[in-house]
This record gives structure tokens, C-alpha cells and sequence, in this order.
């Protein structure tokens, strides 16, 4: 995976419940946001493999977090019967490769099988830890099961959820729900807020203003001439550069712009 410019990344883990109680927002986030901007997921990956259960100590822990996030977003209430009825494990990454398999059948299959496992844990009491859970996930979305199945286990999705892990870290994202948005090259981190999705919204709408501000103008200035070698002598941009002004990135149109000083100082009209 490497950065993308005009995109809005949000890492999380289908078994953080903090990235659960910020569904609503997210949702809200993603219908409003601009054309010029893309949105993708990545997979932070909170615990690796184990089949280990889970400390006394850590399940307090989360639990504890359960019932703050109740209490702090009203419309998020837990199934706590998770606790008794099942063997809790800490390990997430079997869920993301999950979503990674699922995401293999379609762009949207990805989406409900996160909603599936989330749903799984978190109302239905079952535990997303487990291979067997999944694969029940995965029918109810309407995956064909064979195919996720081998994709599930291949050795390919270990390699890429390897790849979303690697690159949240390149994204500073070191804690889920996460939001970071890239444009002009940079990397800017978006506040959550699992009540007010208007929070993210603003900010992500304040960094595209600062952006359009300080964009890279064209150099045009209306002396349009070429010459023999598709280079504008007012400008001193060459056709491909002037046709595919429009589409390049901040870096690329200060490139090019570095390029016509060149061009302009070494250039000598006969």
C-alpha cells in the first residue's frame, strides 16, 4: 500500500468496540464527503494470533470500556452475556483477514462482513475469534463460501493485512478509530467524535479551504504560441504538461513549474 493523494483514510479493527460506537458518525462522514476527496479502510490489527484466553486483567479492561461507551454514546448498547457464555481470546486478526477475504468478492462485501462480525460480538454474544464464527459471518453476507473459504486461509491475506498494518504505522495511526487525511502530499489527522460527526466533517472541510488557497495557479498567461517542439512561449510549458495541468498533484505542478525556469533561462529565440 502506499499514500494516496486526496484520500481520507479510516483505520480501525472490527473487534475495537470504540471503532463500533463510531459507526453512526462514520457513516455521516462518508455520505458528506467532497467528490474530490476518495475514502478507504485500513486494518490496524489490534492483537495478532493466539489461542490463548484472554487475562482476567484485559477483560475487565474491556469491559470496562463497554460500559463507558454506553454511557458517553446512548445509542451503542453491548450484549454483556459475551462474557459468560463464551472463552474470550485476544486475537483480532483472524476478523480482519475476514474482512480482507470478504473484500476479494467486492468493495462492498467488506463493509458487511465488518457490520456482520460487529454484530456477531457485540449483540449476538459469539466470539469473531474463532475461524468457525467467521465462516458463519461470512453465509450471512452472502459471500460464496468456498471461495472465501480459500481466500480466508491463504497465505496472500496474512500477507495483505502484513500490508494494512505496515501502513497505519506510516499513517501515525497508533490508536482505533482513526482518521487521517492526505492532501497535497500531507498527512493530516482528523479529530473523532463518536456523537457529532460535524466535528470530523468541518475539519476535513477546513483543510480542503486552506488547500484550494494555496494551490499552484497555472502559469498561463494568455500568450498561447507554440513552437516547434510543443513548447508554449509564453508559458513555456510543454502540450502534455499544459493538457494534464488540471490532474497533477501540488508536487508535480511545482515540478513542472521548475522545469519551465529551466526551459525559460536556457532558451533562446532565433
Amino acid at each position: 500500500m502506499h499514500l494516496e493523494n486526496n484520500t481520507l483514510y479510516y483505520i480501525y479493527d472490527p473487534m475495537c468496540s470504540w471503532c463500533y460506537a463510531f459507526e453512526a458518525s462514520l457513516t455521516e462522514i462518508k455520505a458528506t464527503l467532497p467528490s474530490l476527496l476518495t475514502f478507504k479502510s485500513v486494518l490496524g490489527g489490534l492483537a495478532p494470533d493466539s489461542n490463548h484466553t484472554m487475562p482476567i486483567e484485559t477483560q475487565t479492561m474491556v469491559q470496562r470500556a463497554w460500559h463507558k461507551i454506553e454511557q458517553s454514546v446512548p445509542s451503542i448498547q453491548f450484549n454483556f452475556d459475551f462474557w459468560s457464555k463464551n472463552t474470550p481470546i485476544r486475537s483480532t486478526y483472524p476478523a480482519c483477514r475476514a474482512i480482507l477475504a470478504a473484500e476479494l468478492q467486492g468493495s462492498g462485501f467488506a463493509d458487511a462482513m465488518r457490520k456482520s462480525i460487529q454484530q456477531t460480538y457485540y449483540q449476538d454474544a459469539q466470539n469473531p475469534s474463532l475461524n468457525s464464527v467467521l465462516l458463519r459471518c461470512a453465509e450471512s453476507t452472502q459471500l460464496n463460501k468456498l471461495q472465501f473459504t480459500d481466500d480466508f486461509f491463504h497465505a496472500d491475506t496474512q500477507q495483505a493485512l502484513t500490508d494494512h498494518i505496515q501502513f497505519s504505522h506510516t499513517l501515525s495511526a497508533r490508536s482505533y478509530p482513526s482518521l487521517r487525511l492526505v492532501i497535497n502530499q500531507e498527512i493530516h489527522t482528523i479529530p473523532i467524535n463518536y456523537t457529532q460527526a460535524q466535528v470530523s466533517i468541518q475539519k476535513i472541510q477546513q483543510l480542503l479551504n486552506q488547500y484550494k488557497t494555496h494551490a499552484i495557479a497555472s502559469p498561463c498567461i494568455r500568450n498561447c504560441c507554440l513552437n516547434e517542439q510543443d513548447m508554449c512561449l509564453g508559458c513555456y510549458r510543454l502540450l502534455n504538461e499544459i493538457t494534464a495541468w488540471s490532474q497533477m498533484s501540488e508536487v508535480d505542478k511545482q515540478q513542472c513549474l521548475d522545469q519551465c525556469a529551466q526551459r525559460k533561462s536556457s532558451f533562446i529565440i532565433t
